[in-house]
C-alpha cells in the first residue's frame, strides 16, 4: 500500500521520503511536480554535502568537488543540475 493511500512506508522508503518531501513543489501536478522535485532534492543534497567536516576542507582547498548532477533512467544519461 502506497503512503498517499494511507499506508506506512518501510523505514528505508520513510527515511528518502523525509528527505525529498521538503524539495516537492505542491504548485506543480504528474511529471514537472516530479522533476522539479529531483532538481531540488539535488540540489539540497549538493548543500548538505558541502557543509560536512570531512568534505568541508577538501573543498576549499580545491582537491574534491561536488557536482550537481542527476541520471536519467530513460535516456541512462547523467546531466549536470544547472
Amino acid at each position: 500500500m502506497h503512503a498517499e493511500a494511507g499506508g506506512a512506508l518501510p523505514a528505508h522508503i520513510r527515511y528518502l521520503a523525509e528527505r525529498i518531501r521538503p524539495a516537492t513543489d505542491h504548485g506543480l501536478e504528474g511529471e514537472a511536480r516530479i522533476d522539479a522535485a529531483v532538481t531540488e532534492n539535488v540540489r539540497r543534497v549538493r548543500a548538505r554535502l558541502t557543509t560536512e567536516p570531512d568534505l568541508a576542507g577538501r573543498i576549499a582547498d580545491g582537491s574534491l568537488a561536488i557536482v550537481d548532477a542527476r541520471y536519467e533512467s530513460t535516456s541512462q544519461l547523467v546531466r549536470k543540475v544547472p
